[in-house]
C-alpha cells in the first residue's frame, strides 16, 4: 500500500482495494464507493432517476450503505425506508433504532412492519415449532413477505436490497451445488415480478465486497447495527465464504470472477427452466404455488401450536 491516495495525490491512503490495486484516501474512497454504485444501477438499468425507489433497511451495514450511496449516486431519486421488525427481544428494537436514524438523517419516509403486531406472532415463537432449526429460512420468507406488504403501502415499484459480492457469490455457490437451478435464476440483479402486486427486486451491491460496505458507513457516519441476531447460526453458505475466502487469498480477484462467470449461466438456465404457476394467496392475495403461500402457512402454524399451550 502507497502513502499516498492514488486518485487525488494529495491525502494519506488509508484502504488498499487489493482487486484494483488501488490506494485510497477517505474521501476518495467513499467517492469510489458511490460511483460503483451508480454504475451498476445504470449497467443494469435497475430504475429511472426519477422512480420513486424503496429500500430494505435491516439495520445492518449493507442497507444502510446502500440507502446513503444511492442518495448520494442518485440525489433526485425518491428513496423510501422499509424495515421489517421481526420482535426479536433487544435486538428488533436496536436494529429499528438504527434504520429511524438512517431515514432521519437522508429526510427520507420510513414504512415499518411489525411481525408481532400485525400478526400476534414473532421470530422467537417458531423456536417452539418444528421450524426451530431452520429460523433463518423462516426468517427470510417473513421478510419477503412483509418488505412486498410494505412497498404496497408505500406506493413503491421497485426494492432495492443490500446483497453483496460475498452474499451474491456465497448463495450462488450454494445454489449451484444442490442443483437449486430455479433459485439461482431468482439472483439476477434485476428480478421481474411474478405478478402485477409484487415489486421489481434489484440489488445496487452486487459487486461490492462486504468489507467496503462497513467502510463506508464508518468514513460517511452512518448509523447501523453494532449487535449480532441470536438466531444466526452456522449454514451451509457462510461455509462457502470461508472457501471463497482462501480461493481469493492469492487471487483478488476470485470473487468477482466467480459473480461474473454466473450472471453468464444465469440466461442459459433462464432458458430451461419453466416458470411454476402461481395462483393468488386464498389469505393474502400474494402469489402462491399452493393456494396458500409460505409466509400465511407458517403463521398460521405458529398461531395453532399457541393456541393448543
Amino acid at each position: 500500500m502507497v502513502d499516498k491516495c492514488q486518485r487525488c495525490g494529495s491525502a494519506k491512503a488509508e484502504v488498499y482495494l487489493r482487486y484494483a490495486r488501488l490506494s485510497l484516501c477517505k474521501k476518495c474512497f467513499q467517492e469510489y464507493y458511490v460511483k460503483r454504485v451508480r454504475r451498476t444501477v445504470e449497467e443494469f438499468k435497475m430504475f429511472r432517476e426519477n422512480d420513486k425507489v424503496g429500500v430494505a433497511v435491516s439495520g445492518g451495514k449493507d442497507s444502510a450503505a446502500l440507502f446513503h450511496s444511492l442518495r448520494r449516486a442518485f440525489p433526485n431519486l425518491r428513496l423510501t425506508a422499509l424495515h421489517v421488525n421481526l420482535s426479536i427481544p433487544e435486538y428488533s428494537e436496536h436494529c429499528q433504532k438504527k434504520a429511524e436514524a438512517l431515514a432521519n438523517l437522508l429526510n427520507a419516509d420510513m414504512y415499518v412492519f411489525d411481525l408481532q403486531k400485525e400478526t400476534g406472532v414473532t421470530l422467537t415463537d417458531f423456536r417452539e415449532t418444528l421450524f426451530k432449526r431452520r429460523i433463518c429460512s423462516v426468517c427470510g420468507i417473513i421478510k419477503r413477505h412483509a418488505f412486498e406488504e410494505l412497498a404496497h403501502r408505500a406506493n413503491v415499484k421497485v426494492l432495492a436490497t443490500g446483497h453483496n459480492l460475498e452474499d451474491m457469490v456465497g448463495i450462488m455457490l450454494n445454489n449451484f451445488f444442490s442443483s437449486q437451478w430455479s433459485q439461482l435464476v431468482r439472483l439476477k440483479p434485476v428480478l421481474q415480478p411474478f405478478t402485477s402486486n409484487l415489486t421489481l427486486k434489484v440489488k445496487p451491491l452486487i459487486r461490492t465486497p462486504e468489507r467496503e460496505s462497513l467502510l463506508y458507513c464508518l468514513y460517511s457516519h452512518v448509523p447501523f447495527r453494532e449487535m449480532e441476531c441470536p438466531y444466526a447460526r452456522g449454514t451451509k453458505i457462510k461455509e462457502n465464504l470461508q472457501l471463497l475466502e482462501m480461493l481469493s487469498k492469492n487471487k483478488p480477484h476470485f470473487k468477482h470472477q466467480a459473480l461474473n462467470a454466473f450472471l453468464k449461466l444465469i440466461p442459459l438456465l433462464e432458458e430451461k427452466i419453466e416458470k411454476p404457476r402461481v395462483v393468488p394467496c386464498k389469505i393474502c392475495g400474494f402469489p402462491s404455488i399452493t393456494g396458500v403461500c409460505a409466509y400465511c402457512k407458517k403463521i398460521a402454524l405458529v398461531r395453532e401450536a399457541k393456541n393448543r399451550r
